[in-house]
């Protein structure tokens, strides 16, 4: 079922981040002056984390949907809505939290703020479409695959994903530890 891919693509994404962020991406980093503290970044880090892991277990949840087409609409739609406010939630928690006490915290708060925002624009665009399509419609499947195809939700950029001031904050966060952990096991 295509919808298992879409899932499957989403956790794989989200390990590479993971791993990413604990220090198996490298990348060159320039010293650049001290930027003022703000937001501790293991907490930064742990609301970043709980984002991804919300996803992930909005995914989890909706692994085995119903074998009818209304039963894997309404799954989808389910799926599309907690994902959704899962990623505008961790936006704004992440605004209200304020940058990273790190050198470029402000670049890497737009970079993760952007992520999210963008996640949640996306998704709730996907979900729309998905909304107007007609379950019994023979070709149903085929629509919705259409629909869930190459969902591009960005990324955050490079730079977050190995910002050497992060990947401490990020090994050291109980909800990104709990991240590894859970999309290892998947």
């Amino acid at each position: 079922m295509h919808s298992s891919r879409c899932r499957v693509g989403v956790v794989v994404v989200l390990l590479e981040l993971g791993l990413a962020l604990s220090g198996c991406g490298s990348a060159d980093v320039t010293a650049k002056p001290a930027a003022p503290r703000s937001a501790d970044p293991v907490a930064w880090m742990g609301v970043f984390c709980a984002g991804l892991g919300e996803v992930i277990a909005a995914e989890s949840a909706a692994a085995k949907p119903p074998s009818t087409p209304q039963g894997q609409k309404d799954a989808l739609l389910t799926l599309a809505d907690t994902t959704q406010q899962a990623f505008a939630k961790t936006a704004q928690k992440l605004t209200q939290l304020g940058p990273p006490g790190i050198t470029d915290g402000k670049q890497a708060q737009d970079s993760a703020v952007g992520f999210f925002t963008t996640a949640a624009k996306t998704v709730a665009n996907r979900r729309a479409q998905l909304a107007a399509l007609d379950a019994n419609d023979p070709n149903f499947e085929q629509k919705e695959a259409n629909q869930l195809a190459g969902p591009d939700l960005g990324a955050p950029t490079p730079g977050l994903i190995s910002n050497k001031e992060l990947t401490p904050a990020f090994g050291t966060a109980p909800q990104c530890q709990q991240l590894v952990a859970t999309a290892a096991h998947r």
